[in-house]
């Protein structure tokens, strides 16, 4: 997807999202590019609280998306043909998934425009539940989780983001099951490696 089409599908989306009052913020391969650590992605990951689901579903068959996969955790649509890309909705429905999309921040990307991110804690949070919950995608996660850990330690990320706690990732990753997972790109978030 182009850099003008995918900027213009992010302000659709941005856009009609807002005037439906449905809370929503980029996560996955784009917010960490936001983060300043590029990398390819190939569709548009989007969080939003759960009791939204159905506004969303209305929405993106308006706008000419189709619902390919829609699972308890998760929707994805198509464009006819691909025209527009894939988009896929994160759904979130406990108080620790809203503080998630509460302290998401408004980026105001060159190339992007305008759009609502995650705090790379909570990016990296959900990494390690990715890594728990879909171990065949481990090794591209940790991967991510250390770019962001070399990057934070190394002072390339956004004053506008906070900083990444640590602690908080600890108590997420026992709480998942993956501290072993974890513990090995802890040094990398105080710039050790």
């Amino acid at each position: 997807m182009t850099a003008s089409r995918l900027q213009k599908i992010l302000s659709i989306l941005h856009k009609n999202l807002s005037e439906q009052r449905v809370r929503h913020a980029l996560i996955g391969a784009m917010a960490l590019s936001l983060y300043g650590i590029p990398r390819y992605t190939a569709d548009i990951d989007l969080l939003a609280e759960q009791k939204n689901r159905n506004t969303i579903k209305t929405l993106m068959s308006t706008l000419g998306f189709e619902c390919f996969q829609d699972t308890e955790a998760f929707a994805q649509f198509d464009s006819e043909m691909g025209v527009y890309g894939k988009v896929d909705f994160m759904f979130v429905h406990t108080p620790e998934g809203a503080e998630i999309l509460e302290s998401a921040v408004i980026v105001e990307d060159e190339y992007l425009g305008p759009m609502p991110v995650i705090q790379p804690t909570d990016y990296a949070v959900l990494k390690l539940m990715a890594i728990a919950n879909q171990p065949d995608r481990k090794y591209q996660d940790i991967a991510d989780l250390q770019a962001l850990l070399k990057a934070g330690a190394a002072g390339f990320i956004s004053s506008v983001f906070h900083p990444v706690d640590t602690t908080r990732l600890l108590r997420f990753a026992k709480r998942f099951g993956v501290v072993e997972e974890l513990n090995p790109l802890l040094p990398f978030a105080r710039g050790e490696k």
